[in-house]
């Protein structure tokens, strides 16, 4: 688990790298959970939701492939979620995730 905040930046910034690589932009990657809300323990993964325009051209196990990849370049513990931007638009609000993004307290978009 990654000690500090800004530990936790850097190997977004990577896996942002790693996904370019692979040819997903991403337009958004949101932060949440444990490294959010000061709560991270040694077994803490890092939960993101990933939002590109790429994904609506592959299917539902290409975009977990590529996902899982990855994270698997990374060496680190990444749980990404991938949404469109509609899709992303589309998630209905009493959703965890939409719930989530509404709180700016419980995310952080990077």
């Amino acid at each position: 688990m990654p000690a500090s905040r800004s530990e936790v930046e850097k190997i977004i910034r990577r896996f942002r790298s790693i996904l370019k690589a692979k040819g997903i932009n991403p337009e958004r990657i949101i932060l949440f959970g444990s490294h959010v809300n000061g709560t991270p323990s040694e077994y803490s993964d890092i939960d993101l939701v990933v939002i590109s325009r790429d994904f609506s051209r592959l299917t539902f196990e290409k975009r977990c492939a590529i996902l899982g990849e990855a994270v698997a370049e990374t060496m680190e513990p990444i749980e990404p979620l991938a949404y469109t931007p509609e899709e992303f638009e589309k998630l209905p609000p009493l959703s965890v995730i939409a719930a989530l993004v509404r709180d700016p307290a419980r995310h952080i978009e990077l």
